[in-house]
């Protein structure tokens, strides 16, 4: 990311040759930060997450062409080293971009991790976690990177060249490998969850909480869909005859409770239970988390002492 050819294309005097490439951006700075959102908000909002009068945020882009188009008239002569500056000085200007839409990646990542425990009885495979430490770590670069064009900057404009056995080079390395690392983490998460608003759900409507509940309660024991470990609030709408809408606010202001913990309070039960028969002490723990309706261990885990305030081997050491 924000790497420019400016470098390697001065090293090998390319431009010797082809003095057209003098028209192309040293670098796409600019592009990184929309394209970085517009990403993300596709994976959370679905393919209507960009359209057309979107297109205005990629248009500080061409900041990223006068550093070009100034070698380009002056045909590589430094005939002004203030304009040379000004025009190097835009394109750094570039990380202030970058910073400003992964603040607004982040928090558009939050909204949709606080609006998962609405709407699904499992997070661990599509709570876009990998993408607040890609946001992280690609932050804490930039400011570093800042740092070395302000270092820049006092030094009279003058960037020394980058050599190898430098720590900033080290930096970059570093910082590359893990920028890949994180993108296979991305690529292995092939799934995500679209939030939908729920006034666009159906089924029937009740101004009874404690009766929605009572109903709700009466299904998810009488055909255990607790055990469902991808159970939705839109599974258990269908299953109930009752909008996603209705159920959501009834247990919201009925139980105080968001969707995720009132379906794993039962998986959590359920686990206890067969924690204290004598008669499973054979089979593994995981294994009865997984019947409950877990899906991982991590998650089971961390539901499971969340609820207990115990760890599942701890709580079975005491009560079987």
């Amino acid at each position: 990311m924000c790497l420019t050819f400016t470098p390697f294309i001065l090293d090998i005097r390319i431009w010797n040759s082809y003095q057209w490439l003098s028209w192309l951006p040293f670098s796409l700075a600019y592009w990184i930060g929309p394209a970085f959102y517009f990403y993300i908000k596709t994976l959370t909002e679905g393919v209507t997450a960009f359209q057309k009068k979107h297109l205005w945020h990629f248009l500080p882009i061409i900041l990223n062409y006068l550093h070009s188009i100034y070698h380009a008239v002056l045909d590589y002569s430094d005939h002004s080293p203030l304009l040379h500056h000004i025009t190097e000085l835009f394109e750094s200007f570039a990380i202030l971009s970058v910073m400003i839409y992964l603040i607004l990646s982040f928090r558009l990542v939050r909204s949709y991790q606080r609006s998962l425990l609405h709407k699904v009885s499992y997070t661990e495979l599509i709570d876009l976690r990998w993408v607040n430490q890609f946001i992280f770590i690609t932050a804490g670069s930039f400011i570093i990177i800042w740092i070395f064009v302000i270092e820049g900057v006092l030094l009279g404009g003058k960037f020394a060249p980058l050599e190898w056995t430098e720590p900033r080079a080290f930096m970059l390395l570093t910082y590359s490998g893990v920028l890949y690392w994180l993108s296979i983490s991305g690529f292995k998460q092939a799934q995500t969850f679209r939030i939908v608003h729920l006034e666009e759900t159906n089924g029937q409507h009740h101004d009874d909480h404690s009766e929605v509940i009572q109903k709700l309660r009466s299904i998810i024991e009488s055909d255990t869909l607790y055990r469902n470990p991808e159970l939705s609030l839109s599974d258990l709408s269908v299953s109930a005859a009752i909008s996603e809408r209705v159920i959501s606010n009834a247990i919201n202001q009925e139980l105080g409770k968001n969707f995720f913990q009132f379906i794993n309070e039962y998986r959590v039960e359920e686990v206890k239970e067969l924690l204290k028969d004598p008669n499973n002490n054979h089979l593994k723990i995981l294994s009865l988390a997984y019947d409950a309706g877990f899906n991982s261990k991590a998650s089971f885990n961390r539901v499971f002492k969340s609820y207990t305030g115990q760890t599942p081997n701890q709580y079975k050491s005491e009560n079987s």
